[in-house]
């Protein structure tokens, strides 16, 4: 996936596919879509799309893409690559998941 962008933009555009792929894995009949990044896990959690590890990854990885989107040091190609990697591997999971409908 690496790209010739810088790597703060790669791992801020990994960040938004992540987003995404996460709000496509909740059920379309969620009464009231969550919001919050907090609110968005627990919902996976309780609808068993995501377990304690991937929490836990899903977590990490936003803790870096927030040092990244507010602090000027521009992040190593091995960061990078390894945060594009992640999601990735997350983005991948969640579309292997069983599909449940409503």
């Amino acid at each position: 996936m690496a790209h010739d962008w810088c790597t703060a933009t790669r791992i801020l555009e990994a960040w938004i596919q992540l987003e995404n792929a996460l709000r496509a894995t909740l059920p379309v009949c969620s009464v009231r879509p969550p919001t919050q990044p907090s609110e968005l896990l627990y919902a996976l959690r309780i609808n068993r799309k995501i377990g304690q590890g991937e929490e836990a990854r899903i977590l990490a990885l936003r803790e870096i893409r927030n040092r990244v989107a507010h602090t000027p040091k521009e992040p190593s190609q091995d960061e990078a690559d390894h945060f594009e990697e992640e999601v990735e591997a997350l983005t991948a999971h969640l579309a292997g998941g069983p599909s449940e409908a409503c």
